[in-house]
């Protein structure tokens, strides 16, 4: 290499100097979210609260051409952080409530699209089932209920960590849905917020 300042490397990374400034990771809902109860069926009232999906590894997006679908998120340490609210209100508040959380992903870099019909021929790399949403469950429903309901000492709200998928080494679309049950009419709306960072 010559001298000349197109081939200067003052960092000493080869090809070329690395990565600065990169984007602050950072997502939330508005404060005080309110989901809302779906009603009864099969005497089950349901809510479900679905996060955005989240590109996990927006420094692909140059590859390919590709078009920017997600939200980026720049950390691989990143975590969605849920906080529940208004749990100690009433002693029924909890008393039938259950909670769980399903995760849905997908390890290629097409685009994603919203969910629709399902299609008689398998869109380009996905089977007929997937062809529909490239962002598909990838866990079973987990049961977190005892993450809330804490007995006699319930506090007023609770914090919820989730991990994305890959241990540090994320998928590059991740999305997180909460499904909430309770016996009977639930009544008043969940109080909710989560943001990921």
């Amino acid at each position: 290499m010559g001298r000349e300042e197109n081939y200067r490397n003052p960092y000493g990374s080869i090809p070329s100097p690395s990565a600065k400034e990169i984007p602050v990771t950072y997502w939330a809902t508005p404060p005080g979210l309110a989901v809302s109860w779906q009603g009864l069926v099969g005497g089950v009232d349901t809510a479900t609260w679905t996060s955005p999906i989240f590109d996990l590894r927006p420094d692909l997006r140059s590859s390919q051409n590709q078009a920017k679908t997600g939200v980026p998120i720049w950390s691989s340490d990143a975590r969605l952080y849920v906080q529940l609210f208004s749990l100690a209100l009433t002693a029924a508040t909890t008393e039938f409530l259950r909670m769980g959380y399903r995760e849905f992903a997908n390890t290629t870099f097409g685009l994603v699209t919203s969910p629709g019909p399902n299609r008689a021929v398998p869109a380009s790399g996905f089977p007929n089932q997937i062809g529909r949403n490239p962002v598909v469950q990838v866990t079973p429903q987990i049961d977190i209920t005892s993450e809330v309901m804490l007995g006699t000492n319930q506090p007023d709200s609770v914090v919820l960590v989730f991990e994305t998928l890959g241990e540090g080494y994320p998928v590059r679309y991740w999305q997180l849905q909460i499904v909430w049950t309770n016996i009977g009419v639930a009544g008043s709306p969940i109080n909710m917020q989560a943001a990921m960072y």
